[in-house]
């Protein structure tokens, strides 16, 4: 089974079924299917052979829909690139991925000019009207309408997307036909309500992070409606929720946050929303209950990572009722492992650590990549006998619920004491002043590190030091209370949500020889 062999399904079957709406216009199964075969046609007259790169660069759109079942069809592979990047960003990602053709779309016509300086020119630009590319539209008008006949095995790659490098140079994950398909169907094991061809669902994660391109994936094969937002915008998700009747979205915490912030939200109408999924970074117990008072549907946390082509494991809906109903603990853990795979958490040298302890959490799945693009070391140092290592702390319970502390680069130890800063930042937004915050380690020289609050307060709202270190008393432990506060007005974060702690910690760490205390 291929990815595209779902399109190709309801092509056939329910040609005028809407498969997605975009910038005011609707396009069904049929017709997507029929402009996939086209792009496909035309990147083999280009040359694109098995296993070559195909990039594209630009914000959620059809045509990254086309080239995703277009390079499928042919055994190609979609790089989905981060447009918010700098173009010399962009061209080391292009040049590492040895892209054979690049995909520009509208709104990057300068990124385009600054980064064909850049890149090799033996690379075909295809672009929506840009001065010397092939323009899109009339380039693929005349190509065949019918699929190409190409043989492309499950186990060949689909989809080439890079990490985030916030420490060195971004990796390219390399994930199969295999790995999209056992995503989708792990991820329809573990959603409450099933979907359906004409259920309808909000896309506004990037494309280039693995939410966008698993959300997608995961929507094909179940003939669903997806209404795709160029980018995040809070008010579009609450009014497309309401005029299309949608049925379910995925959303980051940040996400989520800027929903619940907005002005009416109570007198809005989520009667048709069913389930709300949420994940890829830690979401605050204060955020979470604020959302399931306002949305009044399930919820369903996803973990998992780039490396593991999205999530591994769910704290299910039927959690989230335990938790209210009792069990308040539970909104603290990010669940069990979906059908099919398995997790443990790990000393240093790899060994399993009794329940309760903390240590790296592994992860276990049909969905784990093939590879780091062209890293044979980095693969084997981040892949063990086909468990991926994640890089969170955490520790799992008697019930194998996992609890994650923190990223095990961003513990902090002080006075010789491990402090997970995540647990900071749930005690401290319990405080009603809160409205986004991160906490770091930064150096001290009675303790070797110190933590820093960072703080964006709400409306009106004001906090000092003092305040806030009487208030976490009541929570935590003494040990794990900050001593500084720093108030400022947004929070650093990359595009899939994550808190950006590397650029809050630069300042405090400029000069120094170690990057703990």
């Amino acid at each position: 089974m291929l990815v595209h062999h779902y399109l190709e399904y309801y092509s056939r079957n329910t040609p005028d079924l809407p498969c997605l709406t975009t910038e005011g216009q609707t396009y069904t199964y049929g017709s997507i299917n029929t402009r996939a075969n086209r792009l496909a046609h035309g990147l083999l007259e280009l040359g694109v052979s098995v296993g070559e790169r195909v990039g594209i660069l630009g914000e959620n759109s059809l045509e990254h829909l086309l080239l995703y079942m277009a390079t499928s069809k042919i055994g190609a592979v979609s790089v989905s690139l981060n447009y918010r990047l700098a173009p010399a960003e962009l061209a080391y990602i292009i040049g590492d991925a040895q892209c054979r053709a690049l995909l520009a779309l509208d709104g990057m016509d300068e990124t385009l000019i600054d980064l064909r300086r850049q890149i090799d020119d033996e690379i075909q630009i295809i672009s929506q009207g840009f001065d010397n590319t092939l323009v899109l539209d009339d380039w693929s008008a005349d190509f065949p309408t019918t699929n190409p006949d190409q043989d492309v095995a499950s186990d060949q790659p689909f989809v080439q997307l890079y990490t985030s490098g916030t420490t060195g140079n971004p990796k390219g994950v390399v994930s199969s036909h295999f790995n999209m398909l056992s995503l989708a169907a792990m991820n329809t094991t573990a959603t409450p309500h099933r979907p359906s061809p004409g259920y309808s669902t909000i896309l506004c994660a990037p494309m280039f992070h693995i939410g966008g391109t698993g959300s997608i994936v995961y929507n094909i094969t179940h003939g669903i409606r997806t209404l795709m937002h160029r980018v995040f915008d809070p008010v579009r998700i609450v009014d497309d929720i309401e005029q299309y009747g949608v049925n379910n979205v995925f959303m980051v915490p940040a996400m989520i946050m800027a929903v619940l912030q907005l002005p009416d939200i109570e007198q809005r109408d989520f009667s048709k929303l069913k389930q709300v999924f949420y994940g890829a970074s830690p979401i605050s117990e204060s955020v979470l209950r604020r959302a399931l008072e306002i949305f009044q549907c399930d919820f369903i946390q996803m973990y998992g990572m780039t490396e593991t082509t999205g999530t591994v494991v769910n704290l299910t809906a039927d959690d989230h009722r335990k938790a209210l109903a009792g069990r308040p603990e539970l909104l603290r853990s990010c669940g069990r492992p979906s059908v099919g795979g398995r997790a443990k958490v790990v000393d240093l040298e790899g060994n399993e650590v009794p329940r309760g302890d903390i240590g790296e959490i592994w992860l276990y799945s049909d969905t784990n990549m093939l590879s780091y693009y062209n890293l044979p070391d980095a693969t084997a140092a981040n892949l063990t006998d086909g468990w991926v290592h994640t890089g969170d702390a955490g520790y799992m319970d008697d019930e194998g619920y996992l609890y994650l502390k923190d990223r095990m680069k961003d513990m902090v130890v002080s006075g010789g004491e491990n402090i997970y800063p995540v647990e900071v930042e749930n005690a401290l937004a319990k405080h009603e002043a809160v409205q986004d915050v991160a906490v770091i380690g930064v150096p001290d020289d009675k303790f070797g590190e110190a933590l820093l609050a960072f703080v964006v307060l709400s409306d009106g709202a004001q906090l000092d030091a003092e305040t806030m270190i009487a208030f976490l008393r009541e929570h935590i432990a003494g040990y794990k209370i900050p001593r500084k506060l720093e108030l400022i007005e947004e929070l650093p974060r990359n595009p899939s949500g994550k808190i950006l702690k590397k650029i809050l910690r630069a300042p405090y760490w400029e000069g120094a020889e170690r990057q703990i205390g």
